[in-house]
């Protein structure tokens, strides 16, 4: 499951069309509506997330490269395992770069009348570029977790997840995918992210995940 060079960029050109009219477009109505019916979806949506949580996918990462290790040797499998570590970690910091960069506030901040959207470099046009970034590191620093909505961590890890079981069992890839999408759709529904945020995490998942099996397919895949 390695894309060729003009696939890798229709994806990218796709998804990044998709984050862009759905920020003009669509973040926010989506967000509000979940807002509004919090009482009904948000419950939900927070169940559902567990499936991004990382640290479920490192943990079996490690007792499996640990028991294929030293155990059963076997070691194409043991490469499997440390192949689901190495997605979870390569993601997840590419994930949390995205996330310090770009400074997105959170859906939250729609709540209550707040009524503020967007990157934190915008919240004050009158601000010179150099002040928009120390403003940036200062909201950082005093709440990072209300400005880091942009690309959603958890989606970013079931589409690297989902990615990787793609790779190793294709025939089932309809049912990982559609794991992935209520993983990644709850994310919304728990109004802890835009539609946009998880678009972005669909990016970083899979790419990166296609990135680290480019350079470890042959261990994956030797004596198979």
């Amino acid at each position: 499951m390695i894309f060729s060079k003009s696939k890798y960029l229709i994806f990218l050109s796709l998804m990044i069309l998709a984050i862009f009219i759905s920020y003009f477009n669509f973040d926010r109505t989506i967000s509000m509506f979940f807002i509004e019916h919090a009482n009904i979806f948000k419950h939900l949506g927070k169940k559902a997330s567990m499936l991004g949580e990382s640290h479920w996918y490192l943990t079996i990462g490690v007792l499996g490269a640990l028991y294929f290790a030293f155990i059963d040797k076997n070691r194409p499998y043991m490469h499997r395992f440390l192949f689901l570590i190495y997605v979870n970690i390569f993601s997840g910091l590419i994930s949390l770069i995205l996330k310090l960069l770009f400074g997105r506030l959170r859906p939250w901040k729609l709540e209550n009348g707040e009524n503020r959207f967007g990157f934190l470099s915008s919240q004050n046009p009158d601000y010179t570029f150099a002040e928009n970034i120390s403003y940036q590191i200062d909201m950082l620093m005093q709440n990072s977790t209300h400005y880091t909505s942009f690309p959603s961590g958890h989606t970013t890890t079931i589409f690297a997840v989902f990615t990787y079981m793609s790779i190793l069992f294709p025939r089932f890839i309809y049912l990982w995918l559609s794991i992935a999408l209520l993983g990644a759709s709850s994310r919304i529904l728990a109004n802890d992210h835009f539609l946009s945020d998880v678009f972005a995490g669909i990016i970083v998942g899979t790419i990166s995940t296609l990135f680290i099996y480019s350079k470890i397919k042959e261990k994956i895949d030797k004596n198979y």
